[in-house]
């Protein structure tokens, strides 16, 4: 009775954990294209998910927020998100696209971490007498993670960067030019600090 008891019990998580997730999944069902095994955390932001693909083995933990914006007040834009296959983003990440990133296979971002491909307004002189939210969107160019990257903890990816395949990004860098393939980068501005 006991072992029947226990069987049941073991069914009834599993039952519920598989809801759970699809559930979860459907925070993300807006997507242009998603992938097969597919594990979504709780309480996922997102905005535009319409121009954002995500391949298969794709997990995130909560409070991913990722949006783009095909519009931002009167200007138009003509966004892309790309994420790759076996791509694992931790909890409380921001990836946000007026342009394009695109996130290549097996890479692996911690907790806290920012990427995007633009700002509010071309930051000029002209422009500080409006509020930040009323200035245009402005893209200093696509972002592009390579293949089997690493992205540390509370790093941020500015607009217009490039990071090599093997690339290790320390916790707490500000990436604000190309990272070359299979380098460690640290500090504010990113600089290589090991060739492997």
């Amino acid at each position: 009775m006991k072992t029947l008891l226990r069987k049941l019990k073991n069914n009834l998580s599993k039952t519920w954990l598989r809801i759970k997730a699809t559930h979860r999944r459907r925070a993300l069902k807006g997507c242009r294209k998603i992938g097969r095994d597919v594990n979504v955390g709780e309480n996922i932001v997102t905005y535009g998910l319409e121009h954002v693909e995500i391949g298969d083995s794709f997990t995130c933990g909560d409070r991913l927020k990722i949006r783009t914006f095909a519009r931002w007040n009167v200007n138009l834009y003509t966004p892309s998100i790309r994420i790759g296959r076996n791509v694992r983003i931790e909890s409380d990440c921001h990836i946000s696209a007026i342009n394009s990133i695109i996130i290549e296979d097996n890479v692996l971002i911690a907790s806290f971490v920012y990427i995007s491909d633009h700002s509010h307004g071309f930051v000029s002189g002209e422009e500080l007498d409006e509020a930040p939210f009323e200035r245009p969107l402005y893209s200093k160019g696509p972002v592009r993670i390579g293949r089997n990257v690493w992205i540390g903890e509370k790093a941020v990816i500015l607009p217009g960067v490039t990071v090599g395949e093997g690339a290790i990004i320390g916790a707490s860098a500000v990436v604000s030019r190309d990272v070359p393939a299979r380098c460690v980068v640290a500090g504010n501005p990113a600089r290589i600090i090991r060739e492997l």
